[in-house]
Parts: C-alpha cells; sequence; structure tokens
C-alpha cells in the first residue's frame, strides 16, 4: 500500500511541476522589441557607381541617441537633372539632411506619378523587383536577422539635383533614437542601420563604418565582428570591401553585480524552490512537535493551518521574486516576463498534494510515537 501511495505521490508531484514550468514558459504576447529610428543605405540609380561609403556613428553620454553620418562617394555616368539616390528613414530626431558636393538639397516625397510608368523606377536597379508590380514597385529591407520589411517606393524619400558627369559627395545627417530589447532580464540597447539595399547597387568598393562611443565610454559590441582598429569604448573603425551582411548593429549590454546575476541564474522558479523547502522544513518540525506534545489528538491544527497557507506562500513569493529581482536590476530590468500572476492558479492543484503530503508526514509520526509509548 505504501509503494502505491509513494507512486501517486510521484505522479501528483509531476503533473504540478509540469503545470509550473508551463506557466513559467508563458510571454506576453506583445513584441519585446522596442524599435528606435529606422533608416538604410541609399537605393542607387543604375547611372551611378558608388565609390566608398563612409558611415560615422557618434553616440551620446546615456547611450540613447546617435548622430549619423553617412557620405556616399558616387561616379555619374550622366550629366544634368537627376536622382542619383533614393532614402528610407523613420522616427529619426530632428532633421533628415542631405548634402551633395557640400550643397544643401531639399529632400522630398515622392510624388505620385513618379511611383509608376518609366520614370523613377526605370533609372534604378533591380532593387524594386522584390514583390514589385506596376502600380506600387516595392523593395525588401533588413533590419536585423529576424525582422525585414517589404516598403513600397512611395516610402521613400528622394531629391533631383543637376550634377556634373564625373565624381561627386553625398552627405547624409541625422540623429537616431535607441533600439531596446527587453525580452531578457535585462534591456539591450542597439542602434541599427540596414544595409541591405547596397545589395542592388550597380558596384560596391568599400565600407567604413566609425563609432565614436567616446562621450559613453563604456565597452560596445557589434555584429560584425572586432573593429580594425581603435577600441569601441572609444573610437573604433571597421574597413570592409564586400558587404559583412544586411545590417550594422551595435549593441550595449548593461552589467550587474555578482548578487544580482546569482538571482538570475536561480531564477524565480528557483528561488521559489528554495523558500518553499525552507517552509516544509519549519513545517515538518513544528508539526513533529506538535505531535509530541499532543500524541493522541486526533487532527493536527499545525499540519492543517500549514498545508493551506504554504502552498500559496510559495506561489505567492514566486510571483513577488520576479519584481525584486527586477528591482535590484534597476532601471535597465527589462520587466518582460508574462502574466506571471496566473501562477496563482495553481493553488488549487498544489495544494491537496502538499495537504496529502503532510498527512502522511503526521500520520507516520502519530504511529512512530504510538509504537515507541
Amino acid at each position: 500500500m505504501r509503494t502505491k501511495q509513494q507512486l501517486f505521490l510521484i505522479k501528483c508531484i509531476s503533473a504540478v511541476v509540469c503545470l509550473f514550468c508551463t506557466n513559467i514558459s508563458l510571454a506576453n504576447m506583445a513584441s519585446p522589441l522596442r524599435p528606435g529610428t529606422y533608416a538604410s543605405d541609399a537605393f542607387s540609380s543604375r547611372d551611378i557607381d558608388i565609390l566608398k561609403e563612409r558611415i560615422h556613428i557618434t553616440v551620446d553620454q546615456d547611450f540613447r541617441n546617435a548622430f549619423y553620418k553617412i557620405e556616399y562617394y558616387i561616379r555619374s555616368d550622366s550629366a544634368g537633372s537627376q536622382v542619383p539616390l533614393l532614402f528610407y528613414a523613420k522616427d529619426y530626431k530632428g532633421a533628415f539632411r542631405v548634402w551633395v558636393d557640400d550643397k544643401a538639397v531639399t529632400l522630398l516625397d515622392i510624388p505620385p506619378s513618379y511611383t509608376a510608368g518609366d520614370s523613377v523606377v526605370e533609372k534604378f536597379s533591380n532593387a524594386f523587383s522584390d514583390g514589385a508590380n506596376s502600380e506600387k514597385p516595392a523593395v525588401t529591407i533588413h533590419w536585423d536577422k529576424n525582422r525585414s520589411a517589404l516598403y513600397s517606393l512611395d516610402d521613400l524619400k528622394y531629391f533631383e539635383v543637376a550634377i556634373s558627369k564625373g565624381e561627386h559627395q553625398i552627405r547624409v545627417e541625422y540623429v537616431a533614437a535607441v533600439w531596446t530589447d527587453v525580452s531578457g532580464w535585462i534591456k539591450e540597447y542597439s542602434f541599427r542601420y540596414a544595409l541591405s539595399p547596397a545589395q542592388h547597387w550597380r558596384s560596391f568598393s568599400s565600407l567604413e563604418i566609425t563609432v565614436d562611443g567616446t562621450a559613453f565610454n563604456r565597452s560596445l559590441e557589434s555584429n560584425v565582428g572586432n573593429p580594425s582598429r581603435g577600441s569601441t569604448n572609444a573610437i573604433a573603425t571597421w574597413n570592409f570591401s564586400k558587404l559583412p551582411g544586411d545590417y550594422f548593429e551595435i549593441v550595449y549590454k548593461p552589467q550587474v553585480n555578482a548578487f544580482v546575476a546569482l538571482l538570475i541564474a536561480v531564477a524565480p522558479f528557483g528561488l521559489a524552490i528554495i523558500f518553499g523547502l525552507l517552509l516544509m522544513l519549519l513545517h515538518f518540525f513544528s508539526i513533529k512537535k506538535f505531535r509530541g506534545q499532543n500524541p493522541e489528538t486526533k487532527y493536527s491544527w499545525i499540519m492543517i493551518a500549514g498545508s493551506l497557507l504554504i502552498p500559496l506562500a510559495i506561489l505567492i513569493f514566486y510571483i513577488g521574486a520576479y519584481d525584486i529581482i527586477d528591482d535590484l536590476i534597476g532601471e535597465d530590468a527589462g520587466r518582460y516576463h508574462g502574466y506571471t500572476f496566473l501562477a496563482i492558479a495553481l493553488y488549487p492543484l498544489i495544494l491537496p498534494v502538499y495537504f496529502f503530503v503532510m498527512w502522511l508526514v503526521d500520520k507516520q509520526i502519530k504511529l512512530r510515537i504510538a509504537k515507541s509509548a
């Protein structure tokens, strides 16, 4: 009989643990990524070669904004008024400004008459073949390895300028807002720049990316490896003779002290297990003491009260452990844990299992005292 009881207990406890783990895996359905500024390489006209591109990014002291300066060194096959580049930019701060040979030009929205027929589209590469049709030419831009979007031609900005045949410089400047990923315990901050439009350029010669983190003065990471020279907590430069990927990203991951790191590693579930074991030990010794003093009493109020309260206390502690860890992390806490309060729904499932275990414990202690009497 005892063996059957033990098997029943094992099955019940396993079921509860599985349910508990299922609850832990619940996630908030909203996206954990808080996008900042969307900006990408320009789309290049078929009539020009881009000889060199330089991207200079200067982050501020709080890693919340970054100043972007992008320089395109181009060679045009023809002279006259034309549209050499098209830009996509969204949610930038301040003005998105463009200069051609150090002369400011006005950036415009593409008029409807340019999105069909043989005007702008004909002058550009096959960039607009992805998802394109005669009415709404479109292109795909990649913002990271898991995020891309299809944009209509009329989502882009353009400028018209009279340039001579030969080499010219086009400079773009804007202030970008930071991207924030809250999917982990600690937020990750990043600045991104989509390089994927460069895949459609008529030619690609060289790319130089410089990140000036002097004002921030903390170590940063990038998705393109170590810099060719310099340091990411000061000024770092990368040089490429071919496109390094679909996007460039610099990331800042805040650090926490060893104690907080340990709590994150143990996790609320582990903390709740430790807390629960301590309460169970306290409950066991309390039951044992009560039985030693009241061996003939039919019901142990200590066993009953503890069996009702301890499972509830463990679940409440589990829910609260998220806030405890978040508060210790501080302002960089992701706070993206899903609907943890739903763990309280497990109380009716855990209660009978715990009650049954403690009833057996109390019964065994009572029998042992009776035999020794």
